[in-house]
């Protein structure tokens, strides 16, 4: 049967035991604590800084976004403003052109009222002469011009 004895034996493998921990605990142990401290402050810097970043993001978004609606906003003001205008020279534009067609149809009317008047008096004159030859041929003689008043 196997025993057990307390003797010094007991005392050189507790020393031993003690002696291979804090080796091991300097040499393996802290150098693993001190990485996995790193790594976890490592993280923790690396999630602030996304935390950071992603803000930043975001505001850089929103300023973006309020930049587009700004200037679609002034998009449509400049273009409700060109419409206003083109709509005020296309008025101004026809007013002139309203005008000056009352114009020429006020001096058409004009000249159509002296070539009227022209050919009134050319007409009378004509009708006179015609007068005066059927006249002379139903007497047979020339009518004079003391007759012809």
């Amino acid at each position: 049967m196997i025993s057990i004895s307390i003797d010094q034996s007991l005392f050189f493998q507790l020393v031993n035991f003690i002696v291979l921990i804090i080796i091991l605990n300097a040499i393996f142990y802290r150098p693993i604590r001190q990485a996995i401290r790193k790594r976890t402050e490592k993280f923790k810097q690396d999630e602030s800084e996304i935390a950071r970043l992603k803000q930043e993001a975001e505001e850089k978004l929103r300023l973006f976004q309020e930049s587009i609606e700004e200037a679609r906003r002034k998009g449509m003001e400049q273009r409700e403003a060109l419409k206003k205008e083109a709509k005020e020279q296309e008025k101004e534009l026809l007013s002139q052109v309203y005008k000056e067609v009352e114009e020429n149809l006020a001096k058409i009317k004009e000249q159509i009222a002296k070539d009227l008047e022209q050919a009134r008096a050319k007409l009378k004159e004509e009708a006179k002469n015609f007068a005066l030859e059927i006249a002379e041929k139903i007497l047979g003689r020339p009518v004079s011009d003391e007759q012809k008043g």
